[in-house]
């Protein structure tokens, strides 16, 4: 059992600050709260200090239309779940926020032929809010300040200020608030839903559909966005109160304020260990071992990571969020959209908690990371279009020139990367480079995150040569600019490291909610009837193999067999429905057995199931 020592975690400024103020003892706001954002490349400005250098550019909608409208379900080649992108967005809202100036409104054209939006309307945006009295020169140009911690802290949980973290407190028992269904508490005068809303005492949260009044209270004001994210944010404050229980029973002596913070120093400790060791390296991002603190490193977060490289999580969302039971059917009511659950907490209530989204998240395969955006993010977000509905492409794209981040070669040359000479140096799609070329004309012009997410992959991983390398430096500086980074905090022994580092994801969320079977890696896609110590598996005396695999339209399933009998053939897709079936006579040895898609079957992963009596064996077909 993990048993923090009081004395070291509790006195000598040994506990974090919420903001992250005073972690480096050198430069106490490196890292904090409301403090700059690190500009770690060329600053591009048309005047060189604030106004948008996009003259000669496309307009955003127009490059999201003709490049990042997706029509097919593309899913990511390395099989990665919806967790990937879940936990994505719950680390990003635990170290940036950077509001908008509602001061200085946007208005993203509309062209002609547009299929959602009305031509010569407009998607109104807002620029980022910039720091006071910067923007005057080119010596002073635009600087923008991260609005919480930058610190891989469990702020998203707790705060990043005091007023938040108090109000989250019971202040009993070291534990958290929680709502009836131990769910986060409303914003209400009791923090349960049927009580009436009370704005003035409870913390702010967002809604960016300024449809709802009662919203969950998290430790990060946009935790309402999704159900997803609201598990990631459930789950690890019943962490916390789990944790309580455990020190409590452990240490009888230890008061409300020693639980608390050893449990909010276990939670943050888990959260690196997450990002660090799970979650970094399922996209192939692996980083120099870990020597040790820092001191001269500014762990702050890079303006080019906010505005660009760090909005690559888009392009993996799913438009279906499945809603599943533990033996693996969907619930009755099946998956929810996307785009019917942006901040709408009750998604999670009506459906029985958070257990049916975390079932669902593993069995479900992200989008793949490349140019391609679903409607709920593109045409759909916040709203239908016309009623307040934004499109996140236009945006993103919009959100590098407001913040004077550099072209794409230019960010190539200033991360230390060869400038590419032709579109052909850096996508691999020839369909792509067609678009590119017709929208930019010079592949000097690329947007900094249009390029990003056009990149061929690397070997390995699930994006290319540039946002790999923003990322690995910008998670290098977080570790190692961090003094509380569990592996340097003197709070922590060496059977505590053990227990941190042999704990993932998995494991917080198996003892914390009702699910009973789940596979251990839960970054990797999984289907219920394949996770192992699940329901018994035979042995499978059926061999079977596709070809061409993947295909457009159709396979020849070649399908060995010891003697003559019957098999069921069922194809099912990514997440589990039954798309056809049929029955099929097997002579003894070699059969060839023609599969034929249906022309409406997106593209995806497909499972062929084989059965016969007691046997089977599972085909995956990939159609393109």
């Amino acid at each position: 059992m993990i048993a923090l020592c009081v004395a070291v975690s509790l006195g000598a400024q040994e506990v974090r600050t919420y903001s992250g103020y005073n972690n480096n003892l050198l430069n106490k706001d490196w890292g904090a709260a409301h403090t700059v954002m690190p500009r770690v490349s060329s600053v591009n400005y048309e005047d060189g200090m604030q106004q948008e250098n996009d003259a000669h550019l496309p307009e955003p909608r127009n490059i999201s239309n003709l490049l990042f409208d997706q029509s097919d379900f593309i899913f990511d080649s390395k099989s990665l779940s919806d967790y990937t992108w879940a936990f994505g967005q719950f680390l990003d809202h635990d170290i940036s926020l950077v509001d908008n100036n509602p001061q200085e409104p946007v208005f993203i054209t509309i062209p002609d032929g547009d299929e959602f939006f009305i031509p010569g309307s407009a998607i109104i945006t807002a620029r980022s809010a910039h720091i006071a009295g910067t923007g005057s020169s080119v010596d002073n140009p635009r600087q923008y300040a991260n609005g919480i911690s930058s610190f891989i802290d469990a702020s998203a949980v707790y705060g990043s200020d005091q007023e938040r973290a108090d109000w989250l407190r019971t202040f009993e028992g070291g534990k958290l608030k929680t709502s009836t269904g131990n769910l986060l508490p409303w914003n209400t005068v009791t923090g349960e839903f049927n009580d009436i809303v009370d704005l003035i005492n409870t913390p702010f949260m967002g809604d960016d559909t300024r449809q709802n009044l009662k919203l969950f209270v998290a430790g990060d004001i946009r935790a309402n966005e999704n159900p997803l994210l609201l598990a990631m944010h459930t789950v690890f404050v019943r962490e916390h109160n789990r944790l309580c229980d455990q020190f409590a029973e452990e240490h009888p002596s230890w008061s409300d304020e020693v639980l608390y913070q050893n449990a909010r120093k276990m939670i943050g400790a888990y959260l690196q260990k997450i990002t660090f060791e799970d979650w970094l390296p399922s996209m192939g991002v692996y980083l120099p071992e870990y020597n040790g603190y820092i001191d001269q490193m500014n762990p702050g977060i890079f303006n080019v990571f906010s505005a660009a490289a760090f909005r690559i999580g888009h392009t993996m969302i799913n438009s279906d969020l499945i809603r599943m039971a533990n033996n693996g059917q969907e619930l009755s009511t099946g998956s929810i959209k996307l785009k019917d659950a942006f901040f709408n907490p009750m998604v999670v209530v009506l459906s029985g908690g958070i257990d049916p989204f975390f079932k669902g998240m593993g069995t479900q395969i992200m989008q793949e990371m490349d140019c391609k955006i679903i409607d709920d993010l593109r045409n759909f977000l916040f709203g239908s279009p016309g009623a307040g509905g934004l499109d996140l492409a236009s945006i993103n794209i919009y959100r590098g020139r407001d913040r004077g981040i550099g072209s794409y070669n230019d960010l190539r040359n200033d991360f230390g990367l060869p400038k590419v000479k032709k579109f052909e140096d850096f996508t691999a799609n020839p369909h792509d480079v067609e678009i590119l070329q017709e929208l930019y004309g010079d592949v000097n012009n690329v947007d900094a995150w249009v390029g990003m997410l056009s990149e061929k992959h690397l070997n390995g991983a699930i994006f290319g040569p540039l946002v790999m390398t923003i990322i690995e430096k910008q998670f290098q500086v977080l570790r190692d600019g961090d003094r509380f980074y569990f592996e340097n905090d003197p709070a922590f022994n060496s059977e505590d490291i053990d227990e941190i580092k042999n704990t993932s994801l998995h494991d917080i969320i198996m003892r914390n909610t009702d699910i009973e079977l789940m596979q251990k890696d839960v970054f990797s896609a999984m289907p219920h009837s394949d996770i192992p110590n699940g329901p018994e598996i035979v042995e499978i005396n059926l061999e079977s193999v596709a070809y061409p695999n993947p295909t457009f339209d159709k396979a020849t399933i070649k399908i060995y067999a010891d003697y003559a009998h019957t098999v069921s053939m069922k194809c099912f897709n990514y997440d589990g429905k039954l798309i056809s079936e049929k029955t099929e006579s097997l002579l003894e040895g070699e059969n060839f057995i023609d599969f034929n898609f249906d022309p409406l079957c997106p593209r995806g992963l497909y499972n062929v199931l084989i059965e016969s009596g007691n046997s089977y064996s599972v085909v995956k077909l990939i159609k393109e």
